[in-house]
């Protein structure tokens, strides 16, 4: 029994590690369904300072098996899920900023309804977009055990870009944009790119690179320090032939419910 858990460990493990960075996708025909469309809307109405309680009010009371139905691929999924992350983030803040002062309760919450289905935003973020991961698991390990509703809407392929895309309501995360499932590998490079290039600084004199710490709290998504200088060398951001120290900048956790990307 033992030999047999730690083999399921070691597999789990396995299967997590290295970067995660899905290829683009051939196919050109990936369209906006009505639930993308209507996740892309809240965002945008929450930058207008409208109000989104239609719209979730629509995401609360869709069946679950029409949800599926209407995110059909990768893009379809993991554009729904950052919308609807960045989207009721800023909603339930604005309402009431004081769930902020406790960031651990306040992301472990059960309140967001999805197709008759309350989700916290630990939820959303580990089991939706990424793939099922353990929360506490640094990228390293999935759940074992995941529902049949996150499984049946999960995305396909865990991305380490969704990290420069998803807000979570503090100063240093990433601005809000509207994403939109044709074009999302583009939107996704051009996100990643941006954010770390404000929060990557190199000495070559010191032989060391300082980058967000977001790639050490999701360390296996990014393929640990070596996966995280690949990405740093794909864009421009440290020499190909440099293999500096990485460390980590510091993170801003003041709310900042307004930072949307122009």
């Amino acid at each position: 029994m033992k030999t047999l858990t730690l083999i399921t460990f070691i597999s789990i493990f396995a299967a997590s590690c290295g970067i995660k960075k899905p290829q683009k996708p051939k196919n050109a025909d990936v369209k906006s369904t009505m639930y993308n469309d209507l996740s892309e809307k809240m965002v945008e109405d929450l930058k207008a300072g409208r109000s989104v309680k239609d719209i979730q009010d629509k995401f609360a009371n869709v069946s679950e098996e029409d949800l599926r139905k209407g995110l059909p691929d990768d893009a379809n999924r993991k554009s729904f899920w950052i919308n609807v992350y960045n989207g009721y983030i800023i909603a339930i803040l604005k309402k009431d900023k004081s769930q902020y002062k406790d960031r651990n309760a306040f992301f472990a919450k059960k309140q967001v309804k999805i197709a008759g289905h309350t989700l916290s935003f630990d939820d959303i973020e580990n089991g939706m977009i990424r793939k099922s991961q353990y929360k506490f698991g640094l990228g390293y390990i999935r759940k074992i055990l995941p529902s049949a509703f996150e499984r049946h809407l999960r995305v396909d392929d865990r991305d380490f870009r969704i990290h420069f895309t998803i807000n979570c309501g503090a100063k240093s995360c990433p601005p809000v944009r509207v994403y939109k499932p044709d074009g999302l590998y583009d939107q996704l490079e051009n996100a990643a790119k941006a954010y770390l290039t404000d929060h990557t600084k190199y000495y070559k004199e010191k032989n060391q690179v300082e980058s967000s710490v977001l790639m050490s709290y999701f360390r296996g998504d990014f393929g640990g320090k070596s996966g995280q200088k690949t990405i740093l060398k794909d864009f421009k951001l440290i020499p190909e032939n440099s293999d500096p120290k990485i460390t980590y900048g510091p993170y801003d956790w003041t709310l900042d419910i307004d930072n949307f990307a122009k």
